[in-house]
């Protein structure tokens, strides 16, 4: 090997470790006061009665206590990284909307916690953005959080959600990493 080539794989391994360090940088960057914003009130004192807080779920194929426990799952690891704002999941009243529903925009003005489950198939980016889409055109929320399996890489079906959804339908999707 020359050593032409050997500095060019360094550079490139340089590089890749830097773009790696940068994604993990921006991904703490989130704090629980940035999810504060899209979750108003969500981080509260605890007392020994905690009031339960309602959170709206889209992107569940149907309601039920396997989705809501599903949900309560995802809100229980975001609690054990030390996120504030998850709480003990018990204390979130967990709703399952259907995203065709007619009374979209009296939800949005009724509950003020929103998120979007994204579903961790191949084929999951068309019906999570005609979902947003949906809420969109039918006066639903401008601000979710984005609840997802953990295995579900940043780069890929989230960062393009994320990204479809601001630039065309000017919704904002908040993605929390590990």
């Amino acid at each position: 090997m020359s050593a032409q080539d050997q500095a060019a794989g360094l550079r490139k391994w340089a590089d890749l470790q830097r773009q790696q360090r940068q994604a993990t940088a921006e991904d703490n960057a989130l704090t629980d006061d940035t999810v504060a914003q899209v979750m108003p009130a969500a981080v509260e004192e605890h007392s020994t009665v905690v009031p339960q807080r309602p959170l709206m779920v889209i992107g569940l194929p149907n309601s039920g206590e396997q989705q809501v426990a599903k949900v309560k799952g995802r809100l229980a690891q975001w609690s054990v990284l030390g996120r504030r704002w998850a709480g003990d999941p018990d204390d979130w009243d967990i709703h399952i909307v259907n995203v065709n529903a007619d009374n979209l925009a009296q939800l949005k003005h009724r509950y003020s916690r929103w998120a979007l489950w994204i579903n961790s198939d191949a084929e999951a980016f068309g019906p999570m953005y005609r979902a947003l889409r949906h809420l969109r055109e039918n006066g639903g929320p401008q601000q979710l959080l984005a609840l997802h399996e953990p295995h579900l890489p940043r780069r890929g079906l989230l960062e393009n959600l994320q990204e479809a959804a601001a630039r065309y339908l000017e919704i904002e999707l908040l993605l929390l990493a590990r």
